[in-house]
């Protein structure tokens, strides 16, 4: 049986290790002292109960999500309904409001008495229904900052609906929103159904935090060895298979599947061809911070308005600041005593006190550049020795890191 080393347990690597399970002799390597990349579900004790909280991947629908959807079925994990509310609160306008109907839309009644919130509710609207007309254009191929502008979008609408719902969405600071490729954030929103008053698509969460799919996995694999804490230095072909070096050790395989962010592959590759450079060199990466803590004073002021998704700005900062904080009682019916959130680039002081966690994530910053490099990514799986996996392939979520890795498991099952 041949070596094949996956480097990455994210829900790319840890998923093609599962689909691979009979065909390869498998080793993962991973940086953390924990399988599972950004499904990382922190255990907290609370009047002598535990509860699993998840701080990176939260939520799926059975919709957009009919990979993870059939893997949740046959590895027989148990998942729930959960909640995908979303509020805002604007810190220099003191704007509030959430989705959750007119009693969040108006939560604040002077809001009802101002021509500039009826107008803003208006392009919400129009946004809903001339955005898909729009995707017939081939003039749709332009950073989103660009097509609002086309399109004539106000400011406010801007600033306090369209990009803080996207910034959310990707975890992207808003400036950087506006580079955006329009296209592919309306056919995100037209798929998940956002792109309308009663279009959502029902949410779901897991059942006990989402580590529990990734012990189902590993418990299935007894035999497969996994090097935590162990960074990958570099990788390098040769005639007779693949060289993967960590700081200590330097091991030989048969095949490598990269299942990292595309910044990370390109780093480790130190035989990269000029094709993988010009390819992977075109996905940024923004780190972002999460908390997981219990104060409530990050929260918005309007407690009526507290939603799953929070999010904060403060404008006139060197760039304009922002915060999205999940609240994890709603999207996973915590029946804890605390209220528990996940507050991300938090730029309001948390209680030291109060903090249970925290870590850094790197979420992609899709670009143009990056859109039109995913069209070329198929290209880099023909040598036959390494191989790519990962969420950049698609939207940069749960699904689409899966749909790579059984895209890349197919590809080695087939290669002599």
């Amino acid at each position: 049986m041949q070596k094949l080393a996956i480097i990455g347990s994210g829900i790319s690597g840890i998923a093609s290790a599962y689909y691979l399970r009979n065909d390869y002799d498998i080793t993962i390597f991973e940086k953390e002292n924990y399988l599972g990349g950004h499904t990382n579900t922190i255990a907290v004790k609370e009047n002598g109960k535990e509860y699993n909280i998840d701080t990176g991947f939260i939520v799926y629908n059975e919709v957009t999500y009919p990979n993870l959807t059939k893997l949740f079925e046959e590895l027989e994990v148990e998942t729930q309904a959960s909640n995908m509310s979303f509020s805002l609160y604007n810190l220099k306008t003191k704007l509030q409001f959430c989705g959750a109907g007119l009693p969040g839309i108006f939560a604040q009644r002077s809001n009802a008495l101002r021509f500039e919130y009826w107008r803003f509710i208006v392009q919400i609207m129009r946004f809903f229904k001339t955005s898909v007309e729009d995707l017939k254009r081939s003039s749709m191929d332009l950073p989103l900052g660009v097509y609002l502008k086309k399109r004539r979008y106000t400011k406010y609408f801007v600033e306090n609906y369209i990009v803080p719902m996207s910034s959310a969405i990707w975890s992207t600071p808003m400036e950087k929103m506006m580079a955006f490729p329009a296209r592919t954030l309306i056919e995100f929103f037209r798929n998940h159904g956002l792109l309308g008053v009663d279009t959502h698509h029902p949410w779901r969460t897991v059942k006990g935090g989402s580590w529990s799919y990734i012990k189902n996995i590993r418990a299935k694999m007894p035999q497969m060895k996994v090097h935590n804490n162990s960074p990958v230095q570099s990788v390098c072909r040769d005639r007779n298979g693949v060289v993967v070096c960590t700081k200590h050790e330097k091991y030989k395989f048969d095949k490598v599947l990269l299942a990292t962010h595309a910044d990370q592959a390109l780093r480790m590759l130190k035989d990269a061809s000029a094709k993988e450079q010009n390819i992977l060199g075109c996905f940024k990466y923004q780190k972002n911070k999460a908390v997981l803590h219990f104060d409530e004073s990050t929260m918005p002021p309007l407690r009526s308005i507290w939603s799953a998704w929070n999010y904060k700005i403060l404008p006139n900062s060197p760039e304009h600041t922002t915060t999205t904080t999940y609240y994890m009682n709603r999207l996973q019916n915590l029946k804890t005593t605390r209220n528990y959130f996940v507050s991300i680039n938090e730029f309001m002081p948390i209680d030291p006190q109060k903090i249970v966690y925290e870590t850094d994530y790197e979420h992609p910053l899709f670009c143009m550049d990056a859109i039109n490099a995913q069209k070329h990514l198929g290209e880099l799986q023909q040598n036959g020795q390494v191989y790519f996996a990962g969420s950049y392939f698609g939207y940069g979520f749960h699904e689409d890191g899966l749909r790579a890795a059984l895209s890349a498991s197919k590809l080695l099952k087939r290669k002599d």
